[in-house]
């Protein structure tokens, strides 16, 4: 047998850290509320790894497993350690079989009372044998608070550790004798050992037994849920799939129509390009004839050509001769007066070159001088003039001119780039206004600290519901909008949330920081709060000028501007202490002041008033920009020729300008004297004559070679027209070939078209002139296609933009996607129905099916096993004496007529388990007919229920959680009661029929019987495992001579109990057990000491047995 020896709680509820022995019958006792239960929560939770402690005792104590690790207290939100509190659980236990101790413990790390347990939060340890709980670490030797996780563990011996329940669970069962977890005795052990809760919670003995010996059916209604509404679905789809087919059919026929249309549109296509390649072909031939004539009319000018260069030939030879004529001396003095004044002539260009790149600087050099007077950059030092003996002081005043021109610039390029970005701003507030979206101050503050309320509330599940508070807000007289909006400022832009969002809200404005900028939310539970005792604003008052559909937005702006009387007069302003008129004068108390017109927020007209502002200050702004533009331009140009004179050497080329003036005036003297000399020497009676004769052949010469070069462009126009008439036969082929392609390409890809196309083109007059016939079926074309565009719009896509809408398709719209249509038409129509129908009679088989499957053969399977679990549980009890008496579970079917007839068919033979290859065509054709009408009975009472609770839950009558119907309830069908044996007298009786003359306290004792018989039914199965159970508030309506017997049933039947009960109980409970203790409250946390009786009663007659045993 393994024993629990000792406990120990660490931080455990209000138990700080205490030890205490475990005998064989330990018996605690406590006034109420004193915190016995959270000791058999701790054993319970360290043995099973189960959080659920409202099962236990008290189901409305709502205890939790952060609760007892923070040690809740009876106030709300009240907690002894509400900070990180560390919690141990450790149990000693004896094996009597190894002879050795073990311990089991259990570790819970919890933040906060507030917080969920992470998964690693949670630790459960199990040690080899030998180990004790003074072995292990609990506490820190130097620090004494709980030891951390990885500092628990002995200095010697191994002590195993797992973080998943599931697994500790199985650990500790297989350390406890009871076998794996997951095993049949393992889950018995799990929902058995939650025995022991308080009798009073426990109306009668259907329901004891519900709660701790017949489990609750397991079945899978959701299934059968689906195959019923499966049956409802497809009878809605049968009539959804006609009117699908009629809407498809309307659109089949509309397609017909218009693909005739469109087939008119295609002969006539086809009948154009027939004609325009007729046309092509013709204009082809044309252009051939046309570059044959342009081939002969060159022939002719290269003809022309060559008898006007013969000509010339000889003209040049004549004037050659008459040239060699008059090379005598006389003609060469004068081509060397010739070369002597050309050479003069050279250095005259040379000088006047250089003359002109010195004055081309000094005037680069005025003008910039110049540039820097009329923009202010010069400095007073820089000279008026351009003198040499200046040059020095010219150049120091262009250098100090330089830092001034710089920032000229500077300022022009960043006026100009301030004005873009002032017009993009400007555009993008306007777009944002003209699309219905303010764009507010402070960098649109307003905006930014709304969405990011509107994150948090979306985050956490919350309607985005923030609102600025203008946004909320009418002028019920325009008059006065200025007035108001200027009284308001900057709370227009506050952000209002609905009172149950406030705390969400803040703790995103709060993460804002300074973002927030002057933007406040507003405190919207203490605006409900003063609105229940708020009036209606004065009549004269500027709130009355203000109203709202938000009552909070209504009485934040009454509550800002209800002290303000409205004045139509200033005479009237200083009659209150705050006023204010239409023009915006203001007076506070001892003050006038005058408002500044504000930008309008409020209202549909702020915002059309706000768009054209800003269309207004766009055109300004788009004005000033040029300007300023114009201003960068000039600023960088005179920057950029500052900066070319300074850097490139103009000013030191300065000092040479005279020398180069004087130079050139000497160069034009010698030109002018060898000039002279020419024209005296040309002047010679001979030299003329031999010039006049050369000067006729020379004209000669030119007149032939006019006439050449005349011939020459004759042929280069004849050769011009021909490329061009060459270029147009090949374009006029190439067009040709073309036009003729694509009428082969569209007739080949529509073969059937091209009779109907070339009888339409003959009809246009194609035959006599194609050209014309062609452009007839082009004009016509787009009349044609405008009809069918008309066709298709009025008819054809509303029918299928409808359909898609209707039945949530996404199909293309036109012709071109009729394919599609019609194919889902044929297939609804030949295919679908025929599909649903065969569907309907199938869904039909399948539902009655998975109920024989799921319901009712699984009833009948649940039926069997709690009889069987009875005739198990009987032979425990049958062998357990309470007093005189011994207990027996009886059970049989529903005395209730209906119920009683319909077990009958749940435990009929044909009622059987189905292979996959039964059938319930099969079944039907072998079944009993009256037997399957019954089942069809069971079968539609059980489906109404699970319909009517299906309909409950989708209307939130009660959750997914609640409790199944009678008619799925297998233990509905059944009777239950315990049959009571005197074994003295022999006598026999049921419970049901003794607890009417019996009290409360009489009833008790089969229930406790009961407990134990079901854990020595698990405990015995093993021949060394635990033999605990855990009882609170027992025998709470059990009088003395009814608690002896139990006590003494105890002791014989070798379990270890630990009892719970209040102080009233303890004379009839005390002498029987080993060990009580005495649980009281010691200042804020709760105490364990041994408990002793100073009028100890006289032992119990059979004390030597309880020595023995």
């Amino acid at each position: 047998m393994i024993e629990l020896k000792r406990l120990r709680l660490i931080n455990w509820h209000n138990f700080e850290n205490v030890t205490f022995d475990c005998a064989r019958l330990t018996y605690m006792i406590g006034v109420n509320a004193v915190g016995k239960t959270t000791i058999l929560d701790a054993i319970r939770y360290c043995l099973t790894a189960s959080r659920s402690f409202n099962a236990l005792g008290n189901k409305k104590s709502g205890r939790t497993l952060q609760g007892s690790v923070h040690a809740k207290q009876r106030g709300e939100d009240a907690y002894r350690r509400p900070g990180r509190t560390v919690a141990y659980i450790g149990a000693e236990f004896w094996d009597g079989t190894a002879r050795a101790p073990f311990v089991i413990a259990a570790r819970v790390e919890s933040e906060s009372p507030h917080q969920e347990l992470r998964p690693g939060d949670q630790t459960w340890y199990v040690s080899d044998r030998g180990c004790t709980l003074e072995q292990l670490p609990f506490l820190d030797k130097a620090t004494g608070a709980p030891t951390a996780r990885e500092d628990f563990h002995p200095a010697e011996g191994r002590l195993s550790y797992t973080r998943s329940p599931g697994e500790a669970r199985d650990r500790i069962c297989r350390a406890l004798g009871i076998g794996r977890a997951s095993s049949p005795l393992g889950k018995k052990f799990g929902e058995v050992f939650q025995m022991g809760t308080s009798m009073d919670e426990i109306p009668n003995f259907r329901e004891f037994l519900y709660q701790y010996v017949l489990p609750q059916p397991q079945l899978d209604l959701e299934a059968l849920q689906g195959d019923r509404l499966e049956l409802e679905n497809l009878h809605g789809v049968l009539a959804e799939a006609q009117a699908r087919a009629d809407a498809l059919e309307q659109i089949v026929r509309a397609g017909a129509e218009a693909e005739a249309k469109q087939r008119e549109i295609q002969i006539n296509r086809g009948a154009a390009l027939a004609g325009r390649a007729a046309a092509d072909a013709q204009a082809g031939a044309a252009a051939a004839a046309q570059r044959t004539r342009a081939e002969a009319r060159l022939a002719q000018a290269q003809a022309a050509h060559a008898a006007a260069r013969d000509a010339e030939t000889q003209a040049r030879r004549a004037y050659l001769a008459a040239h060699s004529r008059a090379g005598d001396d006389t003609a060469q003095a004068l081509d060397a007066l010739a070369e002597a004044m050309a050479r003069k002539k050279t250095a005259l260009d040379q000088a006047a070159r250089t003359a002109e790149s010195l004055e081309t600087a000094a005037r680069r050099v005025e003008n910039l001088a110049a540039s820097l007077r009329r923009s202010g950059a010069a400095p007073d030092t820089l000279p008026a003039a351009l003198e040499p003996e200046q040059l020095d002081a010219l150049r120091t005043g262009l250098e100090q001119a330089e830092k001034p021109l710089e920032q000229q610039y500077f300022a022009a390029r960043q006026k100009a780039a301030d004005l873009t970005a002032q017009q993009q701003l400007l555009r993008e507030e306007l777009a944002a206004v003209s699309g219905g979206k303010w764009v507010y101050p402070h960098e649109d503050a307003a905006t930014k600290v709304r969405d990011a309320v509107n994150a948090e509330l979306t985050s956490r599940g919350m309607q985005p519901d923030a609102k600025i508070f203008c946004e909320l807000l009418t002028v019920e007289d325009e008059s006065w909008q200025d007035c108001v909006e200027a009284c308001l400022g900057d709370r227009r832009f506050d952000i209002l949330v609905p009172p149950a969002h406030y705390a969400a809200a803040k703790s995103a404005f709060v993460a804002l920081g300074s973002r927030v900028g002057p933007i406040s939310l507003l405190d919207s539970p203490g605006i409900r709060s003063a609105a229940r005792k708020a009036d209606a604003p004065p009549p004269d008052s500027l709130a009355a000028q203000v109203s709202s559909q938000n009552p909070l937005a209504a009485q934040y702006a009454d509550a800002l501007l209800r002290r303000i009387r409205c004045c139509d007069s200033p005479d009237t302003l200083e009659h209150s202490p705050d006023s204010a008129t239409r023009d915006l004068l203001r007076h506070h108390p001892f003050r006038l002041e005058r408002l500044r017109r504000p930008q309008r927020y409020i209202g549909l007209t702020a915002r059309r008033a706000r768009a054209e502002a800003l269309t207004a200050q766009l055109t300004d702004c788009a004005a000033a920009l040029t300007q300023a533009q114009e201003e960068r331009t000039a600023a960088k140009a005179g920057y950029d020729q500052y900066q070319k004179v300074m850097r490139s050497g103009t000013l030191d080329k300065l000092s040479g300008l005279p020398a180069a003036r004087t130079a050139l005036e000497q160069a034009q003297a010698a030109y002018d004297a060898a000039r002279t000399a020419y024209d005296e020497a040309r002047e010679d009676p001979m030299v003329q004559q031999l010039y006049q004769e050369a000067a006729a052949q020379e004209a000669a010469w030119e007149t032939a070679r006019t006439a050449l070069e005349q011939a020459g462009g004759d042929v280069r126009v004849a050769q011009s027209q021909l490329d061009a008439a060459r270029r147009s036969a090949e374009q006029c082929a190439l067009q040709a070939d073309e036009s003729a392609r694509k009428a082969a390409e569209f007739f080949a890809a529509q073969p059937l078209l091209e009779a109907p196309s070339r009888q339409r083109l003959t009809a246009l007059g194609g035959e006599q002139n194609p050209a014309k016939a062609a452009a007839q079926a082009e004009k016509a074309q787009p009349r044609l296609e405008q009809e069918l565009a008309q066709e298709l719009a009025a008819r054809l896509e509303p029918a299928q933009q409808q359909y898609n809408q209707r039945y949530a398709c996404s199909f293309a719209l036109g012709l071109d996607a009729l394919a599609q249509y019609r194919t889902q038409y044929d297939s609804l129509v030949r295919i679908d129905l025929e599909r649903y129908a065969a569907r309907l009679e199938q869904a039909q088989r399948d539902c009655r099916d998975r109920f024989r499957k799921d319901i009712l053969f699984r009833m009948k399977d649940d039926i069997s096993s709690a009889r069987r679990q009875f005739r198990e549980l009987n032979r425990v009890m049958e062998q357990l004496c309470y007093g005189e008496e011994v207990y027996r579970f009886e059970l049989g079917p529903s005395r209730d007529p209906q119920l009683a007839a319909f077990y009958q068919v749940i435990v009929d033979k044909g009622n059987r388990q189905m292979t996959p290859e039964d059938s319930l065509d099969n079944l039907a054709a072998t079944a009993d007919p009256l037997y399957e009408r019954q089942v069809d009975a069971l079968m539609e009472k059980i489906m109404t229920d699970v319909d009517e609770n299906a309909r409950a839950r989708r209307a939130g009558r009660h959750s997914e959680a609640a409790s199944l119907s009678d008619y799925v309830d297998y233990r509905t069908y059944l009777d239950y009661d315990i049959q009571v044996t005197n074994r003295v007298s022999g006598q026999k009786a049921l419970l049901s029929r003794v607890s009417r003359d019996s009290s409360g306290g009489e009833n008790q004792a089969p229930f406790y019987v009961a407990i134990c018989a079901s854990l020595l039914q698990i405990y015995l199965k093993s021949e060394n495992s635990i033999r605990l159970v855990l009882l609170d508030e027992a025998f709470s309506k059990m009088t003395s001579d009814r608690i002896r017997p139990m006590m003494e049933l105890f002791r014989r039947m070798q379990l270890q109990v630990l009892l719970i009960s209040t102080v009233e109980k303890s004379t009839a409970i005390q002498p029987y057990c080993d060990v009580t203790y005495s649980i009281v409250r010691h200042g804020d946390a709760n105490a364990i000491a041994p408990f002793y009786r100073l009028d100890r009663p006289a032992e119990p007659e059979n004390k030597e047995d309880l020595d023995h045993e």
